[in-house]
């Protein structure tokens, strides 16, 4: 697979009401990146993803999206869908396939193949005909990502997925993001620099301005570089990471973007 440039945001500010999260920020996702973005809260890590996502349109700047980027798949922090109402597994993750039929289209046989191969590539096979309200949080997440990526997108963007989901869910997401990657690229907004190290390529440190690491090995001398309010505290050879208390992203220095 070719290095080809799917989205480049170039001198982009954006925000909300008026005031702009991000400020002046240059950023690429290419073929076969696997980009963990990390950062405070409040610094724009979710406004990116909703950048790249075209839910919010940049206040100035632009974002430049590939032909080739035909759709974009999403698993968002927080499952906003409604637990009560009488929607089944198979039927969520079949929703994914929207974007493919158009509002009036209608789904075939070879559609239900491949939410089931979708759903047993995700271990949950055996819960399709389980409502969504009867699944655990790890679960339904499963279910929310067989959703994101039935559609075959050419780029993944997970906000926090590991929100509100069981340690085996975790595991198991990281190793499977792994094997996905050399289908597709990747983006995961995470606080947990710790653990998405292991797996991500590189990362984008965010916090009003966005500065970008070609590599999954971080110092602590990088961070305060960048800006971005992280310590990594080490215990042998595992690496934790606490958010430390930071600038005003008001003064944040972008000057050096890259």
């Amino acid at each position: 697979m070719s290095e080809e440039i799917l989205i480049s945001l170039k001198d982009v500010s954006a925000g909300y009401d008026g005031v702009n999260i991000l400020k002046h920020i240059d950023f690429e996702v290419r073929t076969n990146d696997f980009i963990g973005v990390i950062g405070p809260n409040g610094g724009g890590k979710t406004t990116l993803a909703k950048l790249l996502l075209k839910r919010i349109a940049p206040t100035s700047g632009s974002v430049t999206y590939s032909p080739a980027l035909k759709r974009i798949g999403y698993l968002p922090q927080a499952d906003a869908t409604d637990k009560a109402f009488p929607i089944t597994v198979k039927e969520v993750v079949k929703s994914g396939l929207q974007s493919k039929k158009g509002i009036f289209g209608r789904y075939n046989r070879q559609d239900d193949k491949l939410v089931a191969q979708i759903m047993k590539r995700c271990g949950i096979a055996h819960l399709a005909a389980k409502t969504i309200g009867e699944l655990s949080g790890g679960q339904r997440q499963r279910a929310l990502l067989c959703r994101a990526l039935v559609s075959s997108p050419q780029l993944l963007i997970l906000d926090e997925p590991n929100t509100y989901v069981d340690n085996k869910f975790e595991s198991e997401l990281y190793e499977l993001l792994k094997e996905l990657n050399k289908e597709m690229a990747i983006v995961i907004v995470s606080h947990d620099l710790g653990t998405i190290t292991s797996y991500v390529k590189s990362i984008a440190c965010v916090n009003g301005c966005l500065h970008y690491h070609n590599s999954n090995t971080i110092s602590q001398e990088d961070l305060d570089r960048y800006e971005c309010p992280i310590l990594l505290v080490t215990h042998g050879d595992v690496p934790h990471t606490v958010l430390e208390t930071h600038k005003s992203t008001a003064h944040c220095n972008c000057g050096d973007k890259k």
